[in-house]
C-alpha cells in the first residue's frame, strides 16, 4: 500500500495532532512550572547587574574567571506545587517569590575565596555571598552591633524594609582571627502550611539571612524556606527516582551489549552495512561534542577550585570527547545491527532514512514521514500537558522548577539547543529503544506486545532521573509515550519517529523564551520555533516528486 500520500488516515493523524498542540499551548501555564519564568534581564545583563553590584562594595574582579547559569530552587518549586497547584505557584514565583535565578559567580583556581551574586528574572539581587578563609583575619565586634550592620545593609543596598519581618535566629560564632554572626529573618503575615489542618507538619516562609565575617557582609539572601521534614521527603523521593534511573541504566547498557553481539554476527555474515550506522555514529558524536562546548557554562558553575583550573578543563574536554566516542560507538552498534536485523523484520520501516542517507532529501517519502511525525510529536505535548494536569489534580503528581531544559537559558546560545540536545536525543534514543531494541526482541522473542512494552519501559524509567513525583510517575507517562512511538515505527518507519522526538524537544524549549519578555531571548525562542519546523520545510519540495515509497527498495 502506498502510504505516502493524503489518506484519510494521515488527514485524522494530522486533525488528532493539531488538536493536541492546541491543548499544550492553552495549557502549558498551568500544567508546567517553566511557565513561571519572567525574563527581563539575559544572561550577559544579569552578569553586569551582579558585576556592578561587587564593584559598588569595593571588590575587584579582574583577575577572576566568571560564569552565569541560570537555576531554580526546586525544593521551593515542589512544595508551591504541592501546597498552592500549579496556576497559583506560578504566580506567585511570577509576582517575585525567589525561585528563579541567574546565579553569576567569580572565582579564582586553588582560592577559596570567591564570589556569588543571584539575580532574579526581573534584575533584582537576592543573594550575595563572599567566601572567605576561616583564619581570615578580621574584626570581633558585638551581636547588637552585627546586627546593626545587616539591617543597614539591608535597608540601603537591598531595600528590604525589615519592619516587615521578625528575627527568628541569632547565632555568633568565634573563628580563629575574627567574630563572626548569622542572622534571619521571616516575613510576617506569610506562612503556607504543608498540610492543612496540621501545623506540626511546618510552614513555607520567606527568609532574609546575612552572615557578617568580622565587620563585614559576607552574606545575604532572600530566599523561601521549606519545612524540613518537607525537604527530606523530597530528597528521599528523589533518592528513589536516581536508584530507577540507575536500573534502567544497566538495563540499556545490557541492550548496548546485545547490539554489540549482534553486530559482530551480522558483521560474520557480511550483513553489515557501514554507510548507515557510521553516519549517524559520526553526527551523534559531533553533536555531543557541539553540545558539551554550548553547555559549558553549566559544567563550568560546579567547578571546585581546590582543583588547578587548567586541569579540570582538561577533564572536561577529555571526558567530552570520550563520551562522544562512546556515545557515537553505541549508535554505530545499534544502527548498524537494528538496520541489519530491521531489514530481515520491518524493512518498511528503514525506506526514508535509507533516501536521506542516499542524499535523497526531497522526496515524497521524507515529506510524508515528516508529516506523521509532527502529528505524533504534537499528540505527544497534548498529551503530557494533560498527563500533568490530572496526574496533579487526582493522583498527588508534581514536577521541578527545573525541567530538562531550564538550564538552557544558561548555555551560551539557548537557539542551538534544538540542533545539539534535540536532534541527539531524536537519533540516539529512537536508533537505541526502537530500530535496534524492537527489531531484536521481535526477532528473538517471536512477540509483538513484549518487543513494544520492554524497550519502552526501559526508555521511559531512564528519565527517572528527573525528580518528578511521584517517582514512577515518569516512567508511566513515557511507557505509554514509549508504547505510542513504537506502534508508529511498525506501522509506518524509524524517520517518523526521529522526526517527531526532534520536534518535541525542540517546541519544549520554546515557551520559556517566548514568554521571557526580553528581545533576545524571544527572537531565540522564534529562531527555535523555525528549527523545529526544518524537517516540513526540507520535506514540502518532495511533495510534488513522483517517488512513492513503493518506488525504490532499501
Amino acid at each position: 500500500m502506498d502510504r505516502d500520500r493524503f489518506t484519510l488516515e494521515t488527514i485524522i493523524y494530522l486533525i488528532v495532532g493539531l488538536v493536541f498542540l492546541g491543548i499544550f499551548v492553552t495549557y502549558y501555564s498551568a500544567a508546567f512550572p517553566t511557565a513561571s519564568i519572567r525574563l527581563d534581564v539575559t544572561r550577559n545583563e544579569a552578569q553586569e547587574i551582579a558585576a556592578d553590584f561587587l564593584k559598588a562594595r569595593g571588590f575587584d574582579l579582574l583577575l577572576y574567571e566568571d560564569v552565569v547559569v541560570f537555576g531554580a530552587d526546586n525544593t521551593g518549586a515542589v512544595f508551591l506545587q504541592q501546597t498552592q497547584g500549579m496556576e497559583q505557584a506560578n504566580q506567585l514565583i511570577g509576582e517575585g517569590l525567589p525561585i528563579w535565578r541567574w546565579s553569576c559567580r567569580w572565582f579564582q583556581s586553588g582560592e577559596k575565596e570567591e564570589y556569588v551574586v543571584y539575580v532574579n528574572p526581573s534584575g533584582d539581587v537576592v543573594r550575595f555571598t563572599h567566601a572567605i578563609e576561616d583564619d581570615r583575619a578580621g574584626a570581633t565586634i558585638s551581636q547588637e552591633e552585627a546586627e546593626v550592620l545587616a539591617a543597614e545593609f539591608l535597608s540601603s543596598v537591598e531595600t528590604i524594609d525589615l519592619s516587615r519581618y521578625e528575627r527568628v535566629e541569632a547565632s555568633t560564632k568565634k573563628q580563629t582571627n575574627r567574630t563572626d554572626h548569622y542572622f534571619e529573618w521571616k516575613l510576617k503575615d506569610f506562612e503556607i502550611p504543608w498540610k492543612e489542618g496540621d501545623p506540626e507538619a511546618g510552614m513555607g516562609t520567606i527568609r532574609i539571612s546575612t552572615n557578617i565575617k568580622g565587620d563585614e557582609v559576607g552574606h545575604v539572601q532572600r530566599w523561601f524556606k521549606t519545612p524540613e521534614a518537607f525537604a527530606r521527603d523530597y530528597q528521599k523521593t528523589r533518592s528513589q527516582g536516581m536508584l530507577l534511573g540507575i536500573v534502567s541504566t544497566v538495563l540499556m547498557f545490557l541492550t548496548g551489549i546485545a547490539a554489540l553481539v549482534v553486530f559482530i554476527i551480522k558483521y560474520k555474515q557480511n550483513a553489515v552495512r557501514w554507510r548507515f550506522a557510521l553516519i549517524f555514529a559520526l553526527l551523534i558524536g559531533a553533536l555531543f561534542v557541539l553540545q558539551s562546548i554550548n553547555g559549558f557554562p553549566v559544567t563550568k558553575a560546579h567547578y571546585q577550585t581546590t582543583m588547578d583550573y587548567g586541569v579540570f578543563v582538561g577533564i572536561i574536554v577529555t571526558v567530552a570527547v570520550l563520551v562522544a566516542v562512546i556515545y557515537g560507538l553505541l549508535i554505530l552498534f545499534t544502527g548498524a545491527s537494528g538496520e541489519a536485523l530491521a531489514q530481515e523484520i520491518y524493512p518498511n520501516s528503514l525506506g526514508t532514512l535509507e533516501r536521506l542517507i542516499r542524499g535523497r532529501l526531497f522526496s515524497r517519502a521524507f515529506f510524508f514521514s515528516s508529516i506523521r511525525g509532527y502529528a505524533l510529536g504534537f499528540f505527544f505535548l497534548g498529551y503530557i500537558t494533560l498527563f500533568y494536569m490530572i496526574g496533579r489534580r487526582y493522583l498527588g503528581v508534581f514536577l521541578p522548577a527545573e525541567g530538562p531544559y531550564s538550564n538552557v537559558l544558561g548555555m551560551y546560545l539557548p537557539w542551538l539547543v534544538p540542533l545539539s540536545v534535540s536532534l541527539l536525543a531524536a537519533v540516539s534514543e529512537e536508533f537505541i529503544s526502537r530500530l535496534f531494541s524492537i527489531s531484536f526482541l521481535k526477532r528473538y522473542l517471536k512477540c509483538t506486545p513484549a518487543a513494544l512494552v520492554i524497550p519502552a519501559a526501559i526508555w521511559a524509567f531512564g528519565h527517572s532521573t528527573y525528580p518528578v513525583f511521584p517517582v514512577y510517575v515518569r516512567g508511566i507517562e513515557l511507557t505509554i509515550a514509549g508504547v505510542i512511538f513504537g506502534l508508529f515505527f511498525l506501522r509506518f518507519n524509524i524517520m517518523t519517529c526521529i522526526v517527531a522526538h526532534y520536534v518535541i524537544d525542540a517546541i519544549f524549549i520554546c515557551p520559556p523564551l517566548l514568554k521571557s519578555g526580553n528581545t533576545y531571548y524571544v527572537i531565540s525562542g522564534v529562531i527555535v520555533c523555525l528549527l523545529a519546523a526544518v524537517p516540513l520545510v526540507f520535506g514540502i519540495p518532495g511533495l510534488w516528486r513522483g517517488e512513492t515509497s513503493e518506488s525504490v527498495s532499501p
